[in-house]
């Protein structure tokens, strides 16, 4: 298996983009002089916001913080998986909920009894969509099931594109799954007339890396 490293990878990307018929050349340009720069800059603002953000905290949670066990080789691994994905990420919503991750896996401690389940935490994060993040707190606040068909978005007006979120969700253990009776023929989608609530993996996942 070849492995290409970052740098040559970028090269790889920009000499691709060049040979696009007339606009290659201004493409390769945008591409190679921006990346890194943002890149950069949302790494900066990242861990500032986060710095800025715990030195907010009350007396009390400034000790929990200061006195959270971390294991260094669990914590680097952590710190680099972030950084990789806040390096990519561009939209503002995100890198909040990357933050609110990261700043709940200081508080909890990042060791061998904690890391497996804020790596698929962040994993997991890292999958969704904004319109799944809005999906997933509008549940949150549910605390009974909800018929898929009675879940609404002001910015979707197809049901359908509500239902990729919710099998999303369902794939990654964050919901319960309830079906009612089944249709045969009567122009109803039975995957809509499914209701759902956050199981509790979901409700966890959604006070760690949503709230």
């Amino acid at each position: 298996m070849i492995i290409i490293q970052e740098d040559n990878k970028v090269t790889v990307i920009a000499a691709g983009l060049s040979l696009i018929p007339y606009v290659g050349g201004s493409l390769a340009t945008v591409y190679s002089s921006t990346k890194a720069k943002k890149e950069k800059e949302r790494l900066e603002k990242f861990y500032s916001d986060v710095a800025s953000t715990i030195k907010s905290f009350d007396e009390q949670l400034t000790d929990v913080v200061r006195n959270s066990y971390h294991d260094d080789e669990y914590l680097s691994m952590l710190i680099e998986k972030v950084s990789r994905k806040i390096e990519r990420e561009a939209r503002e919503i995100k890198q909040e909920k990357f933050k609110t991750f990261f700043i709940n896996a200081l508080i909890q401690g990042v060791n061998s009894s904690t890391y497996q389940n804020e790596e698929y935490y962040l994993d997991a994060l890292d999958s969704l969509s904004e319109l799944d993040i809005e999906m997933l707190v509008l549940l949150y606040k549910q605390e009974h099931a909800v018929p898929v068909s009675n879940i609404e978005s002001p910015f979707i007006d197809d049901p359908y594109i509500i239902l990729a979120s919710i099998n999303k969700f369902r794939t990654l253990g964050l919901l319960e799954v309830y079906t009612g009776n089944m249709n045969v023929g009567g122009g109803v989608d039975n995957a809509l007339a499914e209701s759902v609530k956050l199981s509790k993996l979901g409700r966890n996942f959604a006070e760690f890396c949503l709230s």
